[in-house]
């Protein structure tokens, strides 16, 4: 598994099955230390409501509909189509050559498998002992809302496990209702402003981000705003114009909020991201010193 930057390749794709609803989950890493603080599970849902350009698992936006195209594509023998709307996964088959998911029209991954609530929560417990959280991203975690609140209801239950600190990393879509169900759950949420221009984040994004402003706005008050996050691509999102526009309304909403400044790579994007240059550390370091000048009081590093 390789970690670098906010780039993080997925290859082992499962399903997590609560009873109902299902949380599908495109992989997992049971060590990660740049998904919140600490060292820390992390759990990749599949199925995005955006679109992002920049996307570094572009195979995690769409959820599998069972059309069947990957089946004959793959070499190994790992998909079977037993009955119209079920795509069947064979993980024993599998090498992850990932050759299913270029036929796939909505660029979905279909190798998932299926397992209980109490067998996630077992893995988990396995490696309890060198974790401080799990991290539940995606995708985009909330879509899966019912299963997602149910899976740290679980977390926060268990004798072994309840100390550990639940947080989501959501692209802040979330309707107020929606937040009122899963704050009781989660410890902290890290929300991704893509950009502050409606413009601009509906070009990155594919939609506009008065959502995302909402949340943020929103879980300020409650002491659950982990942090703030901002993908720094050179010439795009790191015009003085843009700064000035997106710390302007960070610090509005709370100077104090901590904010992340995310570095941009090339690793997993599709080839229109691949145009844009990954961000140096130098270009990186310019907009943390130029956020922290312009009123945001908790600027962290990369």
């Amino acid at each position: 598994m390789t970690l670098t930057g906010s780039s993080r390749l997925l290859h082992h794709p499962i399903v997590i099955q609560l009873g109902e609803p299902l949380l599908e989950i495109a992989g997992s890493l049971q060590s990660s230390a740049v998904d919140g603080p600490g060292n820390r599970y992390v759990i990749f849902l599949q199925g995005c409501n955006f679109d992002c350009v920049a996307c570094h698992n572009p195979t995690t936006i769409g959820r599998c509909d069972a059309c069947g195209a990957c089946v004959d594509a793959c070499p190994h023998g790992a998909l079977s189509f037993p009955e119209v709307g079920v795509v069947a996964y064979e993980e024993a088959a599998c090498d992850h050559c990932r050759a299913c998911v270029a036929p796939c029209p909505i660029d979905s991954d279909p190798a998932i498998r299926v397992v209980s609530a109490e067998t996630v929560v077992d893995e988990i417990r396995g490696v309890a002992g060198f974790l401080s959280g799990i991290t539940v991203t995606g995708g985009e975690p909330t879509m899966q809302l019912e299963a997602l609140v149910a899976l740290f209801t679980a977390i926060k239950a268990d004798p072994e496990l309840s100390r550990l600190t639940t947080l989501v990393d959501s692209n802040g879509t979330l309707d107020r209702a929606g937040w009122e169900r899963l704050l009781p759950v989660t410890d902290g949420a890290m929300i991704d402003l893509k950009a502050a221009s409606p413009d601009l984040h509906e070009h990155m994004t594919g939609h506009g981000n008065e959502p995302v402003k909402r949340s943020i706005e929103l879980l300020a008050p409650t002491g659950k705003l982990a942090e703030v996050r901002l993908l720094v691509i050179e010439g795009v999102t790191d015009t003085d114009a843009e700064l000035e526009a997106w710390a302007a309304f960070v610090a509005g909403v709370d100077p104090q909020i901590p904010v992340r400044v995310m570095t941009f790579r090339h690793q997993g994007t599709r080839p229109q991201a691949q145009e844009w240059p990954e961000t140096s550390p130098e270009a990186a370091e310019r907009v943390r010193d130029r956020l922290s000048g312009l009123a945001l009081e908790a600027v962290l590093p990369p």
